[in-house]
């Protein structure tokens, strides 16, 4: 099974959202606040209340920060290694890391000092670290490796005070850091500041770098998604009308119906040899393609022509273009991101008078969905015995069902 979690940043989203709203999801609260003492930071106290926004119940997780601990590792570098050092796990560890620098190249970015030099201002202060290891560790409690967010809510026209004085919504670190998240963002009528730095920060560091835009065509929300928990994070203010809270949803995504991205090339051919087809598809096939197929089309001047279509993983998208490029005539290529569901594929041997035989099964949710005894198998059987190959197949089929 795959654990995921899905972000509803409808009202926005921030650090202690987060944090109330995994609490509210299952994370016991006394966990979290031992989990946090590991960081041995001193001047500081998490507070747990169940509070109403909207008529919505939902979890509040704070942090108070006494005034003289307030920037006590204001500086980039400073965080790095206080973060590298904390006796916290090392995954953890690397993604917080991470995910400060993510801060780091923003704040270099927008105030044009190296990030040698950076300080965060009101990101350097100690709930800022506690928001952001804290949503580590929750997400780990909860067993969670992939993540899911609908468009963000940045809110509308506001005035922000910060430690460079007015700014206008949003911040510009919240800006820059949205700029580069897989997600979609728009501009509500609400007229406040309701996503926070920090909580682009979290929600850009954990989801998936390769769909940018919210996925490849728009697709937000998990295929075939078991529900296990609903969490309702509480913000600090109350909106008129609206439940000022972070949703998020658990649950799980059985890998047999797991979506899978892949990448499909194609081009229009009408002046390659027929006869080069054959080496073509074997080298692609030797390359990694996931499929080739080729459609007869009429082109242009009523030529007739040839549509090559290749599906590959994304990650040999390059070699399986040389190969096109090498191969054939064509001086462009299409390229498609798609996504496909696959079945669970569970290979098993049947004996039948002939000899033995694959077949091969396709499994949802433990169900048999499909049923295909292996073509070379019952094909090498045809041939040797002079049977036809359809009876073999069906012979393979009924010997699987006994």
């Amino acid at each position: 099974m795959s654990e995921i979690l899905y972000f509803d940043c409808s009202s926005g989203i921030s650090g202690d959202m987060i944090l109330g709203a995994c609490v509210d999801a299952g994370v016991p609260f006394k966990f979290l606040a031992a989990e946090i003492k590991k960081l041995k930071l001193h001047g500081y106290k998490m507070h747990y209340s169940k509070v109403l926004k909207a008529g919505i119940s939902a979890s509040k997780v704070s942090v108070q920060v006494e005034h003289h601990h307030h920037h006590a590792h204001s500086k980039y570098t400073e965080i790095d290694i206080f973060i590298k050092k904390a006796g916290i796990d090392s995954r953890l560890k690397e993604k917080a890391r991470e995910i400060f620098l993510n801060i780091a190249r923003a704040e270099s970015k927008i105030h044009g000092e190296s990030l040698k030099n950076i300080h965060f201002h009101e990101l350097g202060n100690i709930d800022t670290i506690i928001d952001v290891v804290g949503a580590l560790v929750c997400f780990k409690e909860l067993g969670i490796n992939n993540y899911y967010s609908s468009p963000v809510n940045l809110g509308g026209n506001a005035a922000i005070k910060t430690s460079h004085g007015l700014l206008s919504n949003p911040a510009p670190a919240t800006a820059e850091i949205i700029k580069g998240a897989p997600v979609l963002v728009y501009f509500s009528g609400i007229p406040y500041e309701i996503v926070t730095p920090t909580g682009a920060a979290i929600l850009s560091g954990v989801l998936d770098k390769k769909n940018i835009n919210g996925c490849n065509k728009g697709e937000f929300y998990p295929a075939g998604m078991n529900i296990k928990a609903i969490g309702y994070g509480a913000g600090d203010r109350d909106i008129p009308g609206k439940a000022n809270v972070l949703r998020v949803i658990t649950g799980t995504v059985p890998e047999n119906s797991r979506k899978e991205d892949v990448v499909v090339l194609e081009t229009n051919i009408d002046d390659t040899l027929p006869l080069a087809y054959e080496t073509l598809m074997h080298k692609l096939f030797a390359a990694g393609a996931l499929d080739v197929f080729l459609t007869q089309i009429q082109m242009k001047k009523n030529r007739p022509a040839v549509k090559l279509e290749v599906i590959c993983e994304n990650k040999i998208l390059e070699k399986i273009s040389a190969v096109i490029f090498s191969e054939t005539t064509t001086f462009g290529l299409r390229v498609h991101p798609v996504s496909r569901l696959k079945l669970e594929k569970e290979l098993s041997t049947v004996s039948t008078k002939w000899g033995k035989i694959r077949v091969k099964t396709g499994r949802s949710c433990g169900k048999i969905m499909s049923v295909s005894p292996e073509y070379e198998d019952c094909r090498n059987i045809s041939i040797k015995k002079n049977i036809p190959l359809k009876i073999v197949i069906e012979t393979a089929k009924n010997a699987f069902n006994q």
